[in-house]
């Protein structure tokens, strides 16, 4: 049976509770039944009244084939109304949502329907599945029931999304609907938005802080969520305007398509957003000053990941200096700590690993699907692999990531500092740094560039001139120089240095 009681909690001013997904929406939709829910595809508005109806018809479908408390739906996170209304659904009979994106790779999808235990898939493909009554384009794959033992933590999930494992198996990430809650409202209060304020929605649905911070904001606080898919600067911009969107997520490679929409006077209008919520990955200070300049867009450095979504950010009040080079505070009730090697705190102003406990912090991970990589340290901090100085203000700033460290001859290079100098040379138009083998140092850098456009290529020699030019430590300069056309990223809109990584050892062999 559903628990219909609802706990209240509060942390420094900030109020949420652990109200389900369906509780929150079907409160929205009793009070205003006509207002506008969500616009996809070709600006399709859909109503609350409209998303209600198609999800009892979805929610009369799980219920008649036995699904309810607890069980785990796999759903096809393809940005539809029909995937809003099954995420409503899912809700509305206690079930747990396991989104995942449609490009999701054969090998790892493989790998999470046979360690997920779900009872059913939502998707669109009709391949050995029963088209759900009522509803256009949208079908039911029933599974195997299995027996299994249900701890707290499965009982308060919500949430299961799924982010990449170090040994190869993809991570469960499971999430209570409190820790979701209070996420979103964290990052509201920090915007400022009123009720009724649109937000627009870019990153894929698939990923725990995808489906929170846009299908969950937007259903939960009844602000209307404008949908970019697939993505296209322009596009989004002419959204943003026309619905007159006052906050979003997104990735740096989607902020930077936009400024350069901008700088190629595609675009002029200044933007209504009160914030721009950025993370994912390290972004340079001078495309922050360039939102604020081309676009009129006050972006904020967010620092978050799928295992504690959303726990530090900065400030629309901040100045530009300090949106430019710090990750912001962390969220009320947050503690973020930088940690020595043996997880003691470090005192402000020291470089350490992060840690990170608050209400946001996930459950655990889903047995088979990376439980054996669950640790807390004895004080109870997730440990999320990046370094990070905290300051005597409070200010965090994220300064590297323990995994991406170049150990050359023994010298540790951290990419995210190099990068920042390369960005600086006036012919890049976007840049990361890989390490790569070498049979004596053990690895050497290499920097992989775009080229801006009406610049002639460059040469490593440019690049290191600039190097000695601004100052940097010789050790810490590239040795090898590869020019690509894109900054390829992942289905989630990160930089896929896997990818560009394995392309360059390629080509420098070649060579």
């Amino acid at each position: 049976m559903l628990n219909n009681r609802i706990t209240e909690y509060t942390a420094d001013g900030l109020a949420w509770t652990d109200a389900s997904l369906w509780q929150q929406f079907s409160a929205l939709h009793e009070a205003d039944s006509q207002a506008l829910a969500v616009v996809v595809g070709a600006a399709r508005e859909w109503s609350r009244s409209e998303l209600y109806k198609l999800a009892t018809l979805i929610a009369q479908e799980l219920s008649a084939s036995g699904i309810g408390v607890h069980d785990r739906v796999m759903l096809e996170g393809r940005k539809t109304a029909n995937t809003f209304a099954a995420a409503l659904a899912i809700s509305s009979v206690g079930a747990v949502a396991c989104p995942y994106t449609p490009d999701l790779g054969k090998s790892e999808r493989s790998v999470i329907e046979q360690r997920l235990g779900h009872v059913a898939l939502i998707g669109s493909s009709d391949v050995d599945a029963k088209a759900i009554s009522g509803v256009k384009d949208l079908y039911l794959t029933l599974c195997e029931r299995q027996d299994r033992m249900w701890d707290e933590a499965d009982r308060k999930a919500a949430l299961i999304a799924f982010t990449s494992g170090t040994t190869g198996i993809p991570k469960g990430v499971m999430h209570s609907v409190s820790g979701m809650n209070y996420a979103t409202r964290a990052c509201a209060r920090i915007a400022g938005l009123e009720p009724g304020d649109a937000i627009v929605g870019v990153v894929p649905l698939g990923s725990a802080p995808g489906f929170t911070f846009t299908l969950h904001f937007s259903l939960s606080l009844g602000h209307p969520l404008i949908i970019v898919d697939a993505w296209d600067p322009r596009r989004a911009l002419e959204l943003m305007d026309a619905y007159s969107c006052r906050w979003g997520m997104c990735v740096p490679t989607h902020l930077h398509t936009m400024v350069e929409c901008a700088r190629s006077g595609q675009w002029s209008k200044r933007s209504r957003l009160k914030a721009l919520a950025v993370g994912g990955s390290a972004m340079t200070s001078q495309l922050i000053a360039d939102a604020d300049e081309l676009l009129g867009i006050p972006v904020l450095r967010m620092y978050g990941m799928s295992e504690c979504m959303g726990h530090c950010s900065a400030l629309p009040t901040d100045s530009l200096e300090v949106r430019q080079n710090s990750d912001g505070k962390s969220f009320p009730g947050t503690l973020d700590q930088a940690l020595d090697t043996q997880f003691n705190p470090l005192p402000a102003g020291e470089r350490g690993q992060a840690g990170v406990k608050g209400p946001s912090l996930f459950l655990k991970y889903a047995e088979g699907l990376g439980s054996q990589e669950y640790r807390l340290t004895e004080n109870g901090y997730f440990l999320t692999g990046d370094e990070i100085v905290v300051g005597h203000d409070g200010y965090i700033k994220v300064v590297g990531r323990l995994k991406d460290q170049i150990i050359r001859g023994g010298y540790n290079v951290d990419p995210a500092e190099v990068e920042a100098a390369v960005l600086m040379h006036p012919a890049v138009e976007n840049a990361i740094v890989v390490g790569v083998p070498h049979p004596k140092l053990g690895e050497q850098a290499c920097a992989i560039c775009v080229i801006r456009p009406g610049f002639p290529t460059l040469q490593l020699l440019d690049l290191t001139a600039h190097m000695e030019a601004i100052g940097l430590t010789k050790k810490k300069w590239p040795e090898h120089l590869v020019i690509v056309d894109k900054i390829l990223v992942t289905s989630t809109g990160k930089v896929d240095k896997k990818t560009l990584r394995k392309n360059a050892i390629a080509l420098l062999s070649a060579s």
